[in-house]
């Protein structure tokens, strides 16, 4: 599904949390998009963590957005499917679930580079910001964790560049 972006600020570091959620992005992957989004210290100091809480066999926190949110996954992954049939998005390679918080981010960063308001807000307030509240509500306050979603919420909520 990997396209060719412009200049915009949030629509790259969209890109970058894709890598960072997906289960599928290596370590050294990881600890580039680490550095790139400039969060503090290395991936390596929370990686234990970060596994438990967000891809271990009973996540804290399930990067599967229909499960975080208690949602039907038939109906959400539906939504995620007609977006991405709107932007002209097509699979590549490996895939993983539409909702998968990675795959959504990478959506997510084609709704900016195609300057699409209206579908950025919409998945915004229906599934990307309530994930972030539910996530921060779950896992520990001042945590390591805590601290990437809070960073994550703060891209989302950067205005876009269109």
């Amino acid at each position: 599904m990997m396209q060719t972006f412009a200049e915009d600020p949030q629509a790259l570091a969209m890109l970058a949390w894709a890598r960072l959620w997906s289960p599928l992005a290596d370590t050294a992957t990881r600890a580039t998009v680490w550095s790139a989004l400039g969060l503090p210290g290395g991936f390596d100091e929370i990686a234990v963590e970060y596994w438990s809480a967000f891809h271990g066999p009973a996540p804290t926190v399930s990067l599967l957005l229909h499960a975080a949110l208690g949602r039907d996954g038939a109906a959400v992954r539906e939504d995620w499917l007609r977006v991405m049939d709107h932007l002209e998005l097509e699979w590549e390679a490996a895939q993983l679930p539409p909702d998968q918080l990675g795959v959504a981010c990478e959506v997510f960063a084609c709704a900016v580079e195609a300057q699409e308001p209206v579908l950025q807000r919409e998945l915004l307030v229906r599934y990307l910001l309530p994930w972030c509240e539910l996530a921060l509500a779950r896992l520990e306050s001042g945590s390591g964790l805590a601290a990437l979603v809070a960073a994550f919420r703060d891209d989302l909520s950067r205005p876009a560049a269109c």
